[in-house]
This record gives C-alpha cells, structure tokens and sequence, in this order.
C-alpha cells in the first residue's frame, strides 16, 4: 500500500494576521506606575490615549495584583497592593484605552507596532510616545547560577506574592539595597522560609545615616518602609550579613547550598572567609536594569550610569527623550522608584496633552508643579541611598571560565574570551562570533557581562562599551503575527532579466 505523504497543512501554517490601523494622540507603552499615572494625566486634559502592556493585567512589577483565583485578606495585601488596585481602578474608570496582553514588537518614527494576538497587527499612529517599559532584575551570572532554585527577586516575590507558592524551603536572599530587604521581608511576610539575607554594601555609618535622614522630608514612608522592613526582618530572627556576597551555588540537579563570602568596599572576595549555607532556593536582588530596548530602539540619547541601572536615556524638565516626540517615565529611564515613577508618569502625560493641543504649555506648568516639587524630593533621597549602597566593580568577577554567561544559547565565559582574543573590537562582534545575546532574552541576562569582558579585555570602561544592536522584534513572536498582511501596500513586480 502506498501512503499519501502529502504533507497536510491544513492546522499547521496560519494565514497572515490581520493589519488594522489606528491613530490616537498618546500611545504609552508600559501598564506599571509611570505608564498608568502618563495615561492618566493625558487623558484628564482631553487627549485620546492608548496604554498599551504585555500582561495580562495592570499593574506592572511593583504594583502587580494577586492572581483571580486566590481570595487574599485585607491584612496580607500589603500597601503596593492597595494603592496599586486603586490606581488600575481609576485607569479602567477612566477614558484611557487600555489594551492588555499585547505586545509591542516595533516602532518607526511615531508609529508603534503592536500584537494584539497571533491574528491581529495593530500599527497606532500617535502625536506622541511615552516609553514606561519599567526594568528587570540585574543578571548575575556566577558558578552555579544556571542550577533550579536560583531565581531573580522578582521572579521569588511574584511566586509567593501572586501565585502563593514558595520559592523553596529554605532560601537565602542574596542582594544588595533596599529592593533586596524589602523583598526578603515580603517573602518573610507571606510565609516562605528565608533563613538568610546576604548585603554586599557594607553596614552604613553613621554619616550616610544622617546623610540619608536629611534627605527624608518629603519621603518619611519610604523611609518608615526600610526601617520596617529591617524592622520585620529581625523580628522572624532573620540574620543580615553585611559585606557579604553569593560567590556561587552547588548541587546536583539543583540547589543543594550556597557559598558566600565578605567581600570589601568594591565587592571582592576576601580571601579565606567563604562559608557555606545549606539551601534549596536563592533569591537574587542585586539592583535592577532598565528596560531600554524600545528607547534604543528610537534612536533616543543615553548615558551610562551603573547606580541606576547601566544606560540610560538622556531627558529634560518634561521627560522629553532627544528625539521628538518621543518621552521616557520610570524606572525604563533609571531606577528611581515607585513613588518617582507616578511623579515622572504624570508629568509625561501633560507633555503629551501639551504636543497634543490639548492642554495649553501654561495650564501644564501649573498641573505640573507638584508633582515636580516631589521629584526633586525623590531625587535627594535617592542620592543618599546610593551614598549607602553603592555598586561595586566586582560585580561582574564573579564568573569563572566554565561559567554559562548566555543561558539561551548556552555560551560560556572561556568562549567570550576566546573569541575576544580574536580582536574582536565590541559587544556586537561578540554576538556575532558566539550567538552570545541571539537567543530568546535578546541579550537582557548576558548583555551586560559581554560589555564587562569587552572593557576587561580593551582595558577601558564598561560604559565605554554600547551594548548589543537592537532589532524588531524586540520580543520573540509567532511568525504569524508578523506576517503581516496589508493590501493597499503590496510589493512591485521587480523584473531582474
């Protein structure tokens, strides 16, 4: 019998999606504090606003409500939580367009591509763009740091906080300023086991304490916050190590223990003070870095600041990016802060009113002074926590040659050398030679480490060195929503005889 091998492609290729386009006044990408807060303020002065997120919910990281299926009493919701779910409420009471579980995957000039699903391609045409992509966790990469049960804070706070699963049964929180606390003491506060919380910084003197005091008008919750935090930290008998640092993990198919080490002002090892720490689970949480792809992938300005996050795009009074048009809110722009990222949020949306002619730039001054008067605040007080937790270079010596420093296209720290020792001038070439950054992340965990061991083998500075090139898509996609079908543009016949 001969068996038709025919390929049925019937369920396996998709038509092309659907291309629809739209324009409205302000499109702002990101459904977390600042982008929540830019919609807003955009659309009290009568402009026509679309926000756009990838989830399927509002909210972003700091603000990220509990999963519908849980049922979570007032006392374990914590003040995130609450003004959070108050600010989505006053979003979806609003005129904003919200459109939640889309993905933006390109913009040229002012017009922002957007996947809707696998069948629908939106292309919004805006006055103008507000990128409040928000951040992610700083990539660490150490011996060991592939192994299950070594995860990001934010990956161990939303497991607990939205999911109310445990990271682990014992777990150590390794980081570094106030994040990493505040972390441990909510991972303490909703059950889950964390037997030690590991800081690099070294315990603040009495001078930054002062400094940091000074600098607290105008802040005192975030203040009453970290004093809390500590506060429940040592109530559940939590030991916190001060100069102290996750040096690497060992185990057997997965976490079995940790070895930490002190290490001095610039986050070496002190030789001879490793210790290990039996554990099923450790937490990272040494800082975050800004989500800057959309904003490099404008063309916007940036400088390299490694205490907020690495590069970062240049901005003026109004979030203003250097390319018209084109405005920067939140921590996309550098780690900040909830609180600053509302701030920086409204004042991008009365810019936006203001480019829109909907607002006149005199009314906007005015509706603006308050929340500038907070930002400077914010601004003091961030200064003084980076005076107490300062980063430190040897953040990025922690890995050794066999060390995996691309985990999707599973490259080694040896193979970034070797190809190095080629003459290879820049982070890209890396790319190129290794597929370091090719894979589904796009270089967010290895890109960093790649620009380290560029500097390292030039012997320049790492913020001499520009990250990896950014490309549409700037997220892995279905072929389907990309193949876009759009009649009215069809492609010439281009006769090569």
């Amino acid at each position: 019998m001969i068996r038709d091998m025919t390929p049925d492609t019937s369920s396996e290729l998709r038509m092309p999606a659907r291309f629809r386009s739209v324009r409205r006044d302000v499109v702002v990408i990101g459904g977390g504090p600042a982008g929540m807060a830019a919609a807003l303020a955009a659309s009290q002065c009568g402009a026509h606003a679309a926000l756009v997120d990838e989830r399927p919910s509002l909210g972003g990281q700091v603000y990220k409500q509990f999963s519908p299926a849980f049922q979570v009493a007032d006392g374990m919701q914590g003040a995130g939580y609450r003004r959070g779910r108050d600010m989505i409420a006053a979003v979806l009471a609003s005129s904003v367009e919200v459109l939640t579980d889309t993905a933006v995957w390109g913009i040229w000039g002012r017009d922002v591509f957007v996947c809707r699903s696998e069948d629908e391609v939106q292309c919004i045409h805006a006055d103008t763009i507000i990128i409040a992509a928000g951040a992610y966790d700083r990539p660490l990469p150490f011996p060991g740091w592939t192994l299950p049960g070594v995860i990001t804070a934010g990956g161990g706070q939303s497991l607990a906080k939205v999911f109310r699963v445990a990271p682990g049964h014992r777990i150590l929180m390794a980081g570094s300023g106030p994040l990493s606390l505040s972390f441990a003491a909510e991972l303490k506060h909703y059950g889950a086991n964390v037997i030690m919380v590991t800081e690099a910084c070294r315990r603040p003197t009495a001078a930054a304490v002062w400094g940091l005091f000074r600098a607290s008008p105008g802040n005192w919750a975030s203040l009453r916050e970290g004093i809390a935090y500590l506060a429940a930290l040592h109530a559940h008998g939590v030991p916190l190590r001060w100069s102290t640092m996750i040096r690497r993990a060992e185990g057997r198919g997965r976490v079995e223990r940790a070895i930490i080490a002190k290490v001095d002002r610039h986050w070496q090892a002190i030789p001879g003070s490793e210790e290990t720490v039996d554990v099923d689970a450790i937490c990272l949480g040494y800082g975050l870095c800004p989500s800057n792809e959309l904003t490099r992938l404008c063309g916007c300005a940036h400088g390299y600041d490694e205490q907020r996050g690495g590069w970062v795009p240049w901005r003026d009074e109004w979030m203003r990016s250097s390319v018209p048009g084109v405005l920067v809110a939140g921590d996309c722009a550098g780690i900040s802060g909830a609180a600053a990222a509302v701030d920086e949020g409204h004042v991008a949306g009365l810019a936006a009113a203001v480019a829109s002619g909907r607002v006149s730039a005199d009314r906007a001054t005015v509706l603006a002074q308050r929340a500038r008067r907070r930002l400077r605040r914010h601004q003091r007080f961030r200064k003084a926590l980076d005076a107490m937790y300062p980063v430190g270079a040897g953040l990025y010596d922690l890995a050794n040659e066999s060390t995996v420093i691309c985990r999707c296209e599973e490259v080694t720290l040896s193979e970034i050398r070797a190809a190095l020792a080629h003459g290879l001038p820049d982070a890209q070439g890396v790319k190129v030679f290794t597929r370091a950054g090719m894979g589904f992340c796009q270089g967010r965990m290895c890109g960093r480490q790649v620009a380290a061991e560029v500097a390292r083998a030039a012997g320049r500075p790492i913020s001499s060195v520009a990250s990896f090139s950014v490309r549409p898509p700037i997220k892995p996609l279905a072929i389907a929503a990309v193949a876009v079908e759009m009649p009215e543009r069809r492609r010439p016949i281009v006769r090569l005889d």
